[in-house]
Order: C-alpha cells, then structure tokens, then sequence
C-alpha cells in the first residue's frame, strides 16, 4: 500500500504542482456526468440511467454482479459460472426458453444482443440494441433484469440438461494456454484462492453438484446489495426510474447477508518464476508482470486516479514504441514486445504494467533477457522528451476526436462505463469534463512525472514471470535457476539510456503538380457528388453528420491478385502481411509510427482476388496527412530487408509449432478441403521462408501502378471545397493511363469446390473433441435482395440450430450459421457454420443441420421470418447512419452495379416466406454440400 500511495503522491504533485506530500483527504475528487442520473434503492440496489440518441430509437440493459468464482468454496467451483447459464433457462416471468423467443420477436438476437459473462470478482448480463418505439418492449426488458436479479426458477430438469452444455463449452475454451495457467496458477498466487477460481471451474462439481447447492449460492451472493442496473439509451428517464424503483424495490435485502470478500495478492520479495508446457501448445510466449497495488476507494474518485491513468499509458505507449523498434533489427532476440497495464491476471486487487513476449524461434530465455534489459533502461535511464511528447500528442488527438464526437457516444460506451463505476468505483466525468481537465493537465506534466512513477514500479520487488511453451522432444523448459541467472545478469550491467532517432522531414518529399476536377456529377440515389478527375480516376463523396470528427474513405478497383500463376504463390501467401505493415517512402514502418503520432489516421490495402482496395478513416484535422498518406502509398510503399526479415521472423515463429494444436490444423485442412488453389491455403513456415520482397513489392507496385482504374469515396463531416483542392492535389495527380478499365479474371481454382463430399480425419488430442464444418454453396447473380436472401435463410437455420443441437441435444456449446452474398465472386452465395462438438454426437449433429436446411428449402415459418426481419431492420437502420457503410455500398456499386437500395427497410419487410424457401431450394440444387470432420484418435 505504500508503494502505491508514493504512486498516488506522484501522480498528484504532477498535477497544477502540488507538493508531493499532499494528503489522499485533499486530492481533488473528479465530478460525476452530470448527464447520468445515479441512485440507491433502500434495499442497496443502485442504478444509472441515461438519455442518449446513438444510435437513435434504441437502449442497452445491463445489471452488473459484484459475484464471481472468487466467492465459491471448492464444493462449488463452477456454480457461478453454471448461474450465469441458467438466467437464460427459465425465470418467474418467462419460463423455459420463451425470453430467448420473445426478444428475438422484438429484434434481440441471442449470443449478439443478449449475452453474459462471468469472471472472477463479477458478473455482467446485458440486453443491447433494444428498439425503443413500444414502451411494453422497454418494461419487458426491465422486467427480464429483475428476474435475473431475483426470480431464477432453478428448475431440476433445466438445470441438468445444461450440465451437458456447460461440459460442451469447458471442452471447446479449454485450449492449450488455458491448460498450462491451470496448471501455473497455484504458483503465481501462492496460499490464495486466486490460484484455483478459474470461472469454468471443474467438471466433477459441474457434473454432479445438487439442484439446491445452486439454489443456495444463488439466495446468498445475488441480491440488491451486490447488484448494479444501467439503463442507456433513447428512453425517458424520468420514467425508466420509475419503473425501477417499481420493479426492484420490492427485492428483500438480506437480514445478515454474507460478507463480500475482496481477496488481496500478496507482495513477493523475490521474483515469482512460473513456466509450463502443453502437447498442444503452439506457440512459445512470455509475461514480464510487475505488480502494484490498485488505488484504495477513497482515491479511485479523485484525480490521483486519473493522473495516474495517464502516467501508466505514457509508458506504457513509449515502452511499446521502443520494443517495435527494437524488434525490426535483424540480431532482435523476441519478435513482437508489447507494454500494458491491467489487472494481475485473475485478481482485481492487484494491478501490474508488463511486457507480452514473443520470443524468436523458441528461445524463451534469450527473448525474457532482451525484454528485461528494456524495461531496466527505461527505469534507469527514463524515457525522452521526444518519447513523450509523441505519446501526449497521441492521447490529446485521441481525447479531442471523442470530445468532438460528444453527441454521437455509442449508448454500449457510455453504459459499460457506468459498469464499471458501480464494479471498481472508476470515475465517471463524462467527455466534456474529462476533456478539459485532462487537456489542462496533461500539458502541466513533465516526463519526469512519468519517469518517477516507471522507477518505482520497476523495482526489485513484486516481479512475476510466467512462461508457456510446446512440450516435444528437444525442446527444454527453463528452469527457475535459469530465468534467475538472466534477471541477475542483466541487473548487473550498464545499459545505456536509449537514443530517439526522429525522422524530421515531410511524408511527400516533392509535392506533386495537381490535376483537376474536370467533370462533377449528382449521385441522387445516394444522396453524394461525383468527380471525374483529370487522370481518369473518380471521386464520389457523401457530406453526412453521423459523426462530428469522422471520416470515411474506401478505394475500389476491379483486377485483383488472380491474374497471376502458381510461381506467386508464396508471395501471395505473404502479401497480407506486408500489406498490414509497411513503410511509405523514406519512412519505415518505425519511422512512420513516429511521425503520425497525434494524427487521427488509419490506411489499409487489401489486395484480394477479384479487386483492390484501400480502406480507413480520419478527422477533418487530419485529412491533408491522410491524403499524404494516399498518395505514397500508391508512388511510395515499401518494407526495407530488415523489416521484411523481422516480419517473416514473427510469422515462422507463431506457426513453427501449429501444428501441435488441432484448432489450426482443422483449420488449415478445412482450406485445403474447400480450394484447389494453395493460394487460398494458409501458410507455413516453408512458404514464409520462400517469399521473396522484391517480388511482393513488384506486385503491390504494379496493383497500385494506376490510377485511372480506381474510384475512391469519402463519407463523413468534410468540408467540400477542402476535399476536392487534396483530392485535386493528391489522388488527380497520381500516375495513371486513361483508358477501359481491367475486367476480373475468374479462376475456377479459387471459388469454392463444387460437388457435394464429406470427409473425415482423426488427430491424437489432450482433450478428445470433435470439429465439423459445414459449407453449402451456389452461383446466384448478384443482387441486394439475394444479399438479404442469403443472411436471413442463415439466421433461420442458425436460430434453429442453436435450439436443436445445443439446447436439446447437448452436443455443442455454440454454434451459428452464417448466409451470405459475395458480390465479386461466381460462387457468389455460401453458407457455413464451423463448430467444435461432443464427439459421440458427431453424427446427430450432422443430421440435424442437413435436415433444417431441406426443412427450409420446402417451407418458411412466417414467425421465424418476422423475427428476423426485425432484428434486420434495425440494424440496418444502424448501419444507415454510419460512414463506413455507405463507403461499402457506393464503392461495391462500383464494382458491380445492382439495385439502388438507400432504404433498405422497404426490401426487407417485402421479402415473403416463399422467396426465403425458394432461394435455399435453388442453392441446394445445385449440390455443392461439404462436409468436414475431424475426430480424436
């Protein structure tokens, strides 16, 4: 605790200058938002509720749990989470399964819009994009809360057929890692519970456990004391608190209610070295933790924890910025190194800033070593005002865009927010308060705050390694005395401070001679303008106000990576990779990370078979360096030989192993089962040792080499004549031949196999599980209707499985099908669903999906179709007021032209059953049914 009130002292003398030995009594207190509206009932229960209009005529429900696996004795291990399950199986106001049903009657769909979680200090349902048009829609939800909160029916027989379930889900998310922590966490937290609460907890209580010990733990830990309601969204709150108060009022508090136990972490004196392996493990990682106590109550409202934030993400950012830099060298010993700060694993009471270690090859020592040796430069020698300024610069752009964004909060933002007031007492300020505070303080503190906070964290003390490797022949697990050695070694060396290299020179070294607007046209349909530009290419931009600080921008040309052979393979196979991280021009990758430091912009390209694009977004601010950034990435992009060495480095060593794990197995022969081509395999270490740069670049180059085949559109809050003078000065001016535009080159080798056939494999397991995947496809023209044809018929079926394998039969813990429409492609329409499962259940569960969608093929249920389309239509009255969307829909109109559809409401609710039926039928005549299973030996 001291440690952490010398942090808190930090943190507040940092701000307005206040001496260092400030009272915790004095620290400011942070004000509340003043737009929320907080309260306690008599019986304990509090509650928050907001108005708020984004997105319009919708509200998020949550009711928040200060309940968790923490609180269960080890005759319980698991009734937490098994609770969780069963608040969707039966309460006083909607027996059985018909919550579920009702809600996706009103649009809410299960697992998207209804779900929960359960960790070890809490538990959170949530109810999101609810419509609000009904008031009967909002009292309903309301009422679903406080049955969760109090009216659980625990039936016997819910409770046992969901024993199978829950088995079905700690099979499925018990992978490799999970294993190895199990085994690691009586280590890393000695004498405490936290080292045996993992939520899922064991089969045997799970299994076997008596319908009243769930009962019990239910009567005893869930009550109004413990619980937290939030209510965001375009409602009345006058009239929601109400509701409440009517609702929830009438709970009884416990007469003597069981204490609510917060399980503190003890402090180490020497460090605490856990390493473990597993047969499946597919990959060699590591942890550097070094714990701090969180801030006590009384200073989580003030400033000090604020300020204290803020100091953390400085070094956290500039810790990872030189761990990026120091990864790119060629004689590197780890190949990715990022810096956080979070709670210590498992355990709220503990914080910890560490450092994510992966190591090349499987040289775990050598890569802990060479992170260690970072983070004792930084607590020595301290980061730079360079450093740091760039860091700031970042938080304030960032603080200002969702300043500037104020009136378009997102109602899950804002409510999670209140979850975690009410959970960790964190502060609620609200942007506008938070902004102006933060902007005056921020700019008040120097580096020197931060390096005093990074020192005394980084300490001897408090040090926990953890480490997980693949267990196969050859391959050593270091020992305590070995990762001990290292640490001594390198706390004896003289590390000198780190140098910042800045690059100060524009991103555009020459600027370009500007071409011209030479045509301008009205897009009425879509409500945008159209440029025809001098070199050919075209601009279409839609001037919206869905967001005050945003921009969208989407670059489409039909062509695409189909036109080459099989000698380009591997490098096509690696492309993506360079694609996602480059530099432009004289700037590496580094280097350009440096220099966009405080620009709000985001740039990526996607070369895919059939087109080519370039996607992102941006402030208004920001729109000349976005601009920039378009014009080199067209003329510029590049990867020096040191960082495509780095690159191929990280990615050998995160698939060295993955072999070892069935997950990616499966996956990787799911690939091969569905295309011909290997260049839609995924690829392994051979092909990342064979890809070559100049000939990925060569490509990229001759992609991107004109212009003229391109359409780019912008959406969002743009001053117009500002965006056509860049537009002018940066897109009329890239290279470009007029003439008829490239048309794609279709390759039978990458669309989907036809035909219909099943195959089946078999691969020794750790934890014998089964996985199947299903894929129906079909050529179907291209339309919006058909799009919409496709996902509903998916979420028919989907809905239907969840009902049928999971619910009645057990053999799966999820499961969902997906329809959709490709608009590019000739095997346009494809349904899948990709699953792990019982493996004595294999074979039902293959019947069960074959049969929905014959069932759908001959006959709809217009009630399955009602609840779909309601979920549709508010979603797409979501989407219709988002930049990015209409991004999408005018460039894939450019690609491949189909129905105008601005108000996509009219399309959906004139979709009848017949068409749905009749849409499935014409796929599956077409017999292209495959089906891929691999089993345990």
């Amino acid at each position: 605790m001291k440690k952490i009130m010398r942090m808190a002292f930090i943190a507040v003398a940092a701000f307005a200058c206040l001496p260092v030995a400030v009272k915790a009594q004095q620290m400011p207190p942070v004000p509340v938002d003043k737009e929320v509206r907080i309260g306690i009932l008599d019986n304990g229960l509090t509650y928050y509720i907001r108005h708020n209009e984004y997105p319009k005529n919708q509200v998020d429900f949550y009711i928040a749990q200060k309940v968790g696996s923490i609180l269960e004795e080890d005759n319980q291990r698991g009734l937490a989470h098994f609770l969780e399950h069963m608040c969707f199986n039966g309460t006083k106001n909607f027996p059985g399964n018909s919550m579920v049903k009702w809600l996706e009657s009103v649009g809410v769909k299960f697992g998207q819009n209804l779900n929960a979680y359960t960790s070890v200090d809490e538990t959170v349902y949530r109810i999101s994009s609810v419509p609000t048009e009904r008031i009967g829609v909002q009292d309903s939800c309301l009422m679903i809360l406080s049955d969760w909160a109090d009216g659980l029916l625990l039936d016997g027989k819910e409770i046992d057929e969901e024993r199978a379930v829950i088995h079905e889900e700690w099979r499925s998310q018990l992978p490799p890692e999970m294993r190895i922590l199990e085994k690691l966490l009586p280590e890393i937290y000695p004498d405490s519970r936290y080292g045996h609460r993992l939520p899922i907890g064991t089969m045997e209580v799970v299994d076997n456990f008596p319908h009243q010990a769930l009962r019990d733990y239910y009567e005893k830990w869930y009550r109004p004391d413990l619980q937290g309601i939030v209510v965001v969204g375009d409602i009345d709150v006058d009239r929601i608190e109400g509701k409440i108060k009517e609702l929830f009022s009438k709970i009884e508090k416990p007469v003597h209610p069981a204490e609510r136990v917060y399980y503190p972490v003890a402090d180490n004196e020497k460090p605490i070295i856990a390493f473990g392996t597993d047969k499946e493990q597919n990959r060699t990682v590591a942890q550097l933790m070094f714990k701090y106590d969180v801030l006590p109550d009384s200073l989580r409202g003030t400033l000090a924890y604020l300020t204290t934030e803020y100091l953390m993400d400085m070094a956290d950012m500039m810790m990872t910025g030189r761990l990026h830099e120091l990864s790119q060298k060629p004689d590197a010993n780890f190949s990715l190194a990022v810096a956080s700060h979070e709670d210590f694993l498992m355990s709220k009471t503990k914080k910890v800033h560490q450092c994510f270690i992966i190591p090349k090859g499987d040289d775990i020592v050598k890569g802990v070593e060479a992170v260690y040796r970072e983070v004792l430069r930084a607590q020595r020698g301290g980061f730079t005002a360079t450093e740091y300024a760039r860091s700031r610069s970042e938080y304030l752009s960032q603080l200002e865009k969702a300043y500037n964004n104020r009136n378009q909060q997102e109602n899950k933002k804002l409510a999670e927010s209140y979850v975690r007031n009410f959970l960790d007492k964190t502060p609620i300020p609200g942007i506008e308060t938070e902004y102006q505070m933060m902007s005056m303080m921020v700019n008040q503190i120097p580096v020197e705050a931060v390096n005093q906070l990074y020192a005394r964290l980084v300490s001897g003390k408090n040090l926990v390694i953890v480490g997980m490797m693949p267990e196969r022949e050859g391959l050593v697990c270091p020992t305590d005395t070995d990762i001990q050695a290292v640490l001594d070694k390198v706390t004896a060396e003289t590390i000198a401070p780190y140098v910042d290299n800045v690059k100060d020179e524009p991103l555009v070294s020459q600027l370009p001679e500007a071409g011209k607007v030479v045509q301008e046209n009205v897009l009425a349909g879509f409500g945008a303008k159209e440029w025809i530009l001098s070199n050919g290419a075209k601009v279409i931009v839609k001037k919206t106000d869905f967001k005050a600080d945003e921009i969208s921008m989407l670059a489409v040309a039909k062509g695409g990576t189909s036109v080459y052979g099989a000698d380009k393979t591997t490098d096509l196979l690696f492309l993506p990779v360079v694609a996602m991280q480059h530099g432009l021009g004289k700037f590496t990758y580094a280097d350009l990370n440096k220099a966009l430091a405080g620009k709000q912009v985001s740039l990526q390209l996607a070369l895919d078979d059939y087109t080519r694009s370039l996607s992102g977004n941006t402030t208004p601010k920001d729109l000349k360096t976005y601009m920039e950034m378009l014009y080199m990435t067209f003329t510029g992009l590049n990867v020096t030989a040191d960082e495509f060495a780095a690159l191929q480095s990280l990615y050998a060593g995160v698939l060295k192993n993955q072999e070892l794990d069935p997950n990616f197995v499966f996956q990787k022969r799911l690939q091969e089962f569905l295309y011909a081509s290997p260049a839609k395999h995924i690829f392994e270490v051979s092909d990342i040792e064979k890809a070559n740069r100049d000939t990925i670049l060569g490509i990229i180059r001759e992609q991107l080499a004109n212009a003229a085949d391109f359409t780019f559109v912008f959406s969002g809050n743009f001053d117009e004549a500002e965006l056509k003078s860049l537009a002018e000065q940066y897109i009329a001016s890239l290279p470009a031949v007029k003439g008829k535009k490239p048309e794609v080159k279709y390759n039978s080798a990458l669309e989907i196999k036809a035909g219909n056939e099943s195959k089946e494999f078999t691969m020794k397991m750790e934890v014998p599980q089964g996985s199947a995947a299903v894929i129906v496809s079909g050529k179907m023209p291209y339309s919006f209707k058909n799009r919409l044809l496709a996902s509903m018929s998916g979420q028919i079926i989907s809905t239907r499985l969840i009902s049928e394998v999971r619910e009645k039969e057990g053999a799966v813990y999820s499961i969902q099908l997906l329809g959709s429409q490709d608009r590019m492609a000739e095997v346009s329409v494809v349904y899948q669903t990709a699953f792990p499962m019982k493996p004595e259940k294999k074979d039902r569960a293959l019947e069960i999906i074959r049969n929905e969608f014959e069932k759908l093929a001959k006959e709809t249920p217009v009630e399955e179709l009602n609840k779909v389309k309601e979920f549709m239509v508010k979603q797409y009255a979501e989407n219709e007021h988002t930049n990015s969307y209409w991004c999408s829909m005018m460039g894939g109109n450019e690609l491949k032209p189909s129905e105008v559809c601005v108000q996509a409401e009219q399309t959906i609710q004139a979709i009848t059953p017949e068409e749905i039926s009749k849409f499935v039928s014409e796929v599956m005549r077409q017999n292209n049914y495959r089906v891929l299973v691999l089993m345990p030996e």
